[in-house]
């Protein structure tokens, strides 16, 4: 569950701990002085650490884990006191590996950020890596596994992956949301913080309700944009949510003079792109340099995953009736760089994913639910937006969370709950039914926008204004003046043609 897959080398190798991993020893948590993760650029105030905590804290003697923390300095005279603490989506995401300058990042006009990479993580020590499923997840995006095959593949690599984290002595269980939100208390205290105010993004949005849960004293606000609450089942709905801004698009369209006149039709192009590719994949030319000489068989779920990424994109959104209507047609133009984006393997820690997703998500899930999400009668090309099958869950074998983990949070905490309206992945409706729970929420929806919604200037405004004052009033003009997703743009000839 991620914007986009991004193209990276695979490693060759497990990237577990170095030789720090130690006994426990009385003095944790503790905070070491380190250099960062990744190169600072000149002229930034970032200095950097290890937040050093137990692998699993319901375990007696259980060892020491190291995760990097990077602390950007405020550029105000007088930061207020309290600072923000971010972490971004996945599980699996690094929140450090290439934070290297906050210049452009507005909330440092007032308070210090504080980024810790999640227990697992690709900087963290050990790190869950699983280099075979990385590469075979390129092989799914590239159409050369599909279906059954593929779930049968992903399974018997993460049952080796497990087989070669556990031989090093990685304790799985020790690595869950619950986890995570402790080591975030443990640095709030070892770092000297009365309270800070939490921002999260997509996965880490459970994350931070989970630290209300489990931490609400050290918690003078929180920040939420594209909610993943720990009461719903994603799985259950990961194709449905895609479906859903699919609907918006082909509806958005018929209503506008200009889209609607020049594509009367764009829900039954998109079926027919689809079978099409289905029957025969699409002659789609690639560049060698994103393919590396393999082949690509661009089938239905590769059309799919293509409009997928684009709806991640303010600036595409408008244009996807365009895409659709000229694929359809034959003509790739649009497409092939959609397709292209989409190869190469996962950058995804997926030992931590796996970790996090198979001890407290599908054990609360339908799986018959899951499996007709997957389904090619759903007019999607069977393309799978799920995160982990129940075949590879019973490969990785973590113990299951509490039941509590998938039920809502309560908190009386101030929260700003940010949502995009052409959101795939995480639906707004997620981070309205928030306000059912948490008294003092407001939610704040951008038209026209997608997931990650608030990271945009006028989002910026509006945090600012929040972490000032969190109970003021909004300054929402800017919101309300959002125009949406202009479809008439489909209308008009691209550049160049």
């Amino acid at each position: 569950m991620s914007p986009h897959t991004i193209a990276f080398v695979v490693s060759l190798a497990v990237a577990l701990a170095a030789p720090a991993v130690q006994p426990l020893s009385s003095a944790v948590p503790r905070f070491e002085p380190t250099p960062c993760p990744a190169t600072v650029e000149p002229g930034e105030r970032i200095d950097c650490g290890l937040l050093v905590v137990p692998e699993n804290r319901n375990k007696a003697g259980s060892r020491l884990i190291r995760l990097p923390v990077v602390r950007l300095r405020s550029r105000a005279e007088h930061p207020a006191a309290d600072p923000v603490f971010y972490m971004p989506g996945g599980p699996g995401v690094s929140a450090t590996a290439n934070l290297r300058s906050g210049r452009r990042n507005p909330l440092l006009d007032e308070r210090d950020l504080i980024v810790l990479e999640p227990r697992g993580g690709r900087m963290a020590q050990p790190a869950l890596e699983c280099p075979e499923i990385n590469a075979l997840k390129g092989d799914v995006a590239a159409g050369r596994l599909r279906g059954q095959k593929a779930l049968d593949a992903l399974a018997k690599a993460a049952g080796r992956c497990r087989e070669t984290l556990t031989s090093s002595g990685v304790d799985l269980d020790g690595y869950t949301t619950a986890a995570t939100a402790d080591d975030i208390e443990d640095l709030r205290k070892v770092l000297g913080y009365a309270q800070w105010n939490l921002q999260g993004l997509s996965y880490s949005t459970r994350l931070m309700l989970t630290v209300l849960r489990r931490h609400p004293s050290g918690v003078r606000s929180v920040i939420l944009d594209s909610v993943l609450p720990p009461e719903v089942n994603f799985d259950e709905v990961a194709a449905t949510n895609l479906q859903r801004v699919l609907d918006l698009v082909f509806d958005g369209c018929a209503i506008d003079r200009e889209c609607g006149a020049a594509y009367p039709d764009l829900r039954q192009r998109f079926a027919r792109l689809v079978a099409a590719a289905e029957r025969k994949p699409l002659p789609l030319k690639l560049k060698e340099s994103v393919t590396g000489g393999r082949p690509v068989e661009v089938r239905g779920a590769q059309v799919v995953e293509a409009l997928y990424s684009a709806l991640h994109r303010v600036d595409l959104i408008p244009l996807v009736p365009r895409i659709i209507s000229r694929a359809a047609a034959g003509d790739y133009t649009e497409l092939t760089p959609l397709v292209e984006e989409n190869q190469g393997p996962s950058t995804m820690s997926w030992g931590l994913r796996l970790s996090v997703w198979c001890a407290e998500e599908l054990p609360f899930e339908d799986p018959a639910r899951i499996v007709a999400q997957r389904s090619p009668s759903m007019g999607l090309g069977g393309v799978d937006e799920g995160t982990a099958s129940a075949e590879t869950c019973r490969a990785w074998n973590v113990a299951t969370v509490p039941a509590v983990e998938n039920e809502p949070v309560k908190s009386n905490v101030p929260a700003l709950v940010f949502a995009g309206e052409f959101d795939p992945d995480t639906p707004p409706d997620w981070g309205r039914q928030l306000l059912e729970s948490m008294p003092h929420a407001r939610y704040v929806e951008f038209r026209g926008y997608s997931h990650g919604a608030s990271f945009n200037p006028c989002g910026a405004q509006v945090t600012l204004a929040f972490l000032r004052d969190p109970g003021a009033p909004l300054p929402l003009d800017c919101v309300l003046a959002l125009r949406g997703a202009d479809f008439g743009q489909s209308a008009s000839i691209p550049p160049g043609h």
